[in-house]
C-alpha cells in the first residue's frame, strides 16, 4: 500500500518533468505539425505555431488551389516564397509574386488562391493564431 501511495505521488512529478522538456527553450527547436486540408484540391500546411497569440505556417498549394471566400478575425501577413498568390476582394483582384510580402487585415473578406502555373509556397503569420471559430465562410462578397 505504501509503495502504491509513493508511486501515485511521483507520477504527477514525472509527467510534469516531461512537459517541461517539451517546452524547454534551450533546444530552440520547433517540431511542426503537418496538416492536409481538402479545399477544391488538397494542400498542405506545416504548422509551427507555439501559442495562441501568434500563428506561424508554411503553406504548399498546388496549381488550381483556392479557398472559399472567408473573413478572419485575425490578421494574416506573409511572404510568397514560390509561385503567385492571388487575393480576391470585393474591390478587385491582387496578385503577389514570389519574393514579395502581403497583409490581409482582420475582418477583411477575401478569397485566397494559387494564381500561378506552379506550386504556391508561402509563409503566413497570423495574429492571433488560427482558430476555426475565428473564420467565417461566405458564398459571395
Amino acid at each position: 500500500m505504501r509503495k502504491i501511495l509513493l508511486l501515485l505521488l511521483f507520477i504527477p512529478l514525472l509527467s510534469f518533468s516531461q512537459e517541461a522538456k517539451e517546452i524547454d527553450k534551450q533546444d530552440h527547436l520547433i517540431l511542426p505539425k503537418k496538416i492536409v486540408i481538402q479545399d477544391n484540391v488538397e494542400r498542405m500546411i506545416i504548422d509551427y505555431t507555439q501559442s495562441e497569440e501568434l500563428g506561424l505556417f508554411k503553406m504548399l498549394a498546388p496549381v488550381g488551389w483556392t479557398e472559399p471566400i472567408i473573413e478572419a478575425q485575425f490578421e494574416i501577413r506573409g511572404i510568397v516564397l514560390k509561385g503567385v498568390l492571388g487575393l480576391e476582394f470585393k474591390e478587385g483582384l491582387k496578385t503577389i509574386e514570389s519574393g514579395n510580402g502581403f497583409v490581409i487585415p482582420k475582418h477583411t473578406r477575401v478569397r485566397i488562391f494559387n494564381a500561378g502555373q506552379v506550386e504556391l509556397i508561402l509563409i503566413e503569420v497570423l495574429r492571433p493564431a488560427y482558430n476555426k471559430e475565428f473564420v467565417k465562410k461566405f458564398s459571395s462578397f
